[in-house]
């Protein structure tokens, strides 16, 4: 299939790349960004005005997919107009211009997994190193810091809550880190602009340390023992006393766990939002977090998540939207869990994904079965 990405400069371009945000965000995914505008079913915000905004289009022209770019000096006020993500410290090692933002990433439904992401990326990260620009800053849900990290931007903070999008990663990537970009194995290392820059201001040196004070993750950029070393000795207990894993092997339990994502969360972390639309299923690795619900007006406490628990559940086997707040009581690490996860578990192992999911459905009944005597304990007393 044939694909073109082009930077988009008319009014008229940018008008449906609004429009496919809002199927998109609203209409497929049912967040409630701020910025949508139900009568005329766009989302534009006002970093839009100032941003250079990439379309992929397929043979017959039609728009499939969209990123956007701002470059920090081409934005009045950073530190307001992008907070609350912590960039005080790029601003101060770093010059406006050479700093950027990528945002607004989507692609239609037929069109995830394949080329058009590595094109949009691959066309945006050319014209980033062209103009000057040093560092990228992104942020990623739980389920795409993968994605993200395979591309060659790292983990720096921990993730906050963005309004009307949930809990997100921060994450930046040095456009002229070449050891970085060919430890993850990124298909940016095959652009020109990735040799043709040099790092003489010693940027790989400075993320590598600010990279360090987040401790997290990814089966991608370790090799697969140590990916299991961390997990495993995280549910030291034995992978048959955690729920997920009941009925497992070590090694059935070992080759599933082989892929994924660990993510260091701060207390206060709102992982899971009530009503919002993911599909990530999480094990918790270290750490508690406390399971929440508004119900009838009253904010409810449903149940303390410690080692070895799973959150995300109802989601990951299909439910819209979530059914309550998970919230982080102490520091954790969790794994994340996402759905093509599960569909390599089915092709490869699927003796192994029929008991996970077995599991899964047991857990959930019995969540179900603890709400349900919770609220009706609720009644009782009221």
């Amino acid at each position: 299939m044939n694909l073109q990405v082009l930077l988009v400069d008319s009014p008229e371009q940018r008008e449906a790349i609004y429009a496919i945000r809002y199927a998109i965000y609203v209409e497929e995914m049912g967040k409630s960004p701020p910025a949508a505008d139900h009568q005329r079913r766009w989302i534009r915000d006002g970093l839009d005005a100032s941003a250079r905004l990439y379309a992929v289009h397929n043979e017959a022209g039609g728009l499939v997919g969209t990123l956007r770019l701002n470059r920090f000096s081409d934005l009045s006020d950073p530190l307001r107009e992008l907070e609350p993500l912590p960039i005080a410290s790029l601003l101060e090692r770093f010059p406006p211009e050479a700093i950027s933002y990528t945002s607004r990433l989507m692609l239609l439904p037929a069109w995830r997994g394949g080329a058009a992401l590595g094109m949009l990326f691959n066309r945006c990260y050319g014209d980033a190193a062209e103009a000057g620009i040093r560092v990228d800053l992104c942020h990623a849900k739980p389920g795409l810091v993968e994605l993200y990290e395979q591309l060659g931007y790292r983990r720096f903070c921990p993730g906050l809550d963005l309004v009307g999008v949930g809990y997100q990663v921060p994450m930046l990537l040095a456009l002229h880190d070449r050891e970085h970009l060919r430890h993850s194995r990124s298909p940016l290392l095959r652009h020109p602009a990735s040799r043709q820059g040099e790092d003489r201001w010693g940027d790989a040196g400075w993320m590598a340390s600010i990279g360090e004070s987040y401790r997290g993750l990814n089966h991608r950029l370790v090799e697969p023992d140590d990916f299991w070393a961390v997990v495993g000795n995280a549910l030291r207990e034995g992978v048959q006393e955690i729920p997920l894993f009941r009925g497992l092997s070590d090694e059935q339990a070992r080759a599933l766990l082989k892929t994924g994502t660990v993510l260091s969360c701060e207390p206060g972390d709102r992982l899971v939002g009530e009503g919002e639309p993911q599909q990530e299923l999480f094990v918790v690795l270290e750490g508690v977090a406390e399971v929440w619900r508004q119900q009838d007006g009253h904010r409810l406490s449903l149940a303390l998540l410690e080692r070895g628990a799973v959150f995300g559940e109802m989601g990951f086997l299909g439910r819209a939207q979530r059914s309550a707040d998970v919230i982080a009581v102490t520091p954790m690490q969790v794994l994340v869990l996402t759905q093509p996860f599960l569909n390599r578990s089915i092709r490869h192992q699927p003796d192994a994904a029929a008991l996970l999911l077995r599991n899964l459905s047991m857990v959930l009944a019995e969540r179900l079965a603890q709400t349900t005597d919770r609220l009706w304990q609720l009644s009782q007393s009221t």
